[in-house]
């Protein structure tokens, strides 16, 4: 659950852009995510107030993997501060269930981190991740660039080398309990048009601001 916290007496400018509501079918659920683009000038007390409490949310991991996860959620929420950082807040059932943050460049882009999570006591949010990423691709391929590079950690409470590698990354580079991973135009195009099948895109066409302080 959200940590709920409240800014006694001072009206914060949570003014996040509405930028797409996508929907997703997977064994007969149907999951719908609205996607919202965070400034890290306006969001800036979202972004510091935001946490979550995961384990009353994800059951039976183990203390250090808990550990790990809020380590990744900080980065996140530290990227998205920047003001070179592309960030991207994902809601469903009202709720926060993903964050992610990157950093674009004409020939490469470099995702700094996204995290994601339950709304619901032990029960993850139906391609919630791979929706993110979906966005993701979506303004790699507008921008033309070459290549997108990450780091997945192998020492987290999931498997993200494999889940990155069904989203069209391969391994670079082994250190430590990171791995260097990277695609290109090409798979992402080819990808985009695979997730086009599993997730309903619907872009905001006059995208306004909205409040975020409701998610606190």
């Amino acid at each position: 659950m959200l940590t709920n916290i409240h800014n006694n007496g001072i009206k914060p400018n949570f003014t996040a852009i509405h930028i797409a509501n996508t929907k997703n079918i997977i064994n007969n659920v149907e999951t719908e995510i609205k996607l919202y683009q965070m400034s890290a000038k306006h969001d800036r007390h979202f972004l510091n107030k935001f946490d979550i409490n995961m384990e009353t949310i994800m059951p039976n991991l183990a203390k250090y993997e808990y550990n790990r996860w809020h380590e990744m959620l900080e980065v996140a929420k530290d990227n998205a501060l920047k003001p070179d950082r592309i960030s991207y807040l994902a809601v469903t059932q009202d709720k926060p269930c993903g964050i992610m943050s990157f950093l674009p460049g004409k020939k490469n882009f470099w995702l700094d981190c996204i995290c994601t999570w339950p709304v619901e006591y032990g029960k993850k949010v139906n391609l919630a991740g791979t929706t993110l990423f979906n966005q993701l691709f979506k303004v790699f391929n507008e921008n033309k660039a070459d290549k997108i590079k990450l780091e997945a950690i192998t020492n987290g409470p999931f498997d993200t080398v494999s889940k990155y590698k069904n989203l069209s990354f391969q391994p670079l580079d082994y250190s430590g309990h990171k791995v260097l991973m990277e695609t290109n135009s090409h798979r992402v195009s080819a990808k985009l048009k695979t997730l086009e099948e599993l997730i309903e895109y619907r872009a905001i066409g006059s995208a306004e601001k909205e409040n975020l302080e409701q998610y606190l």
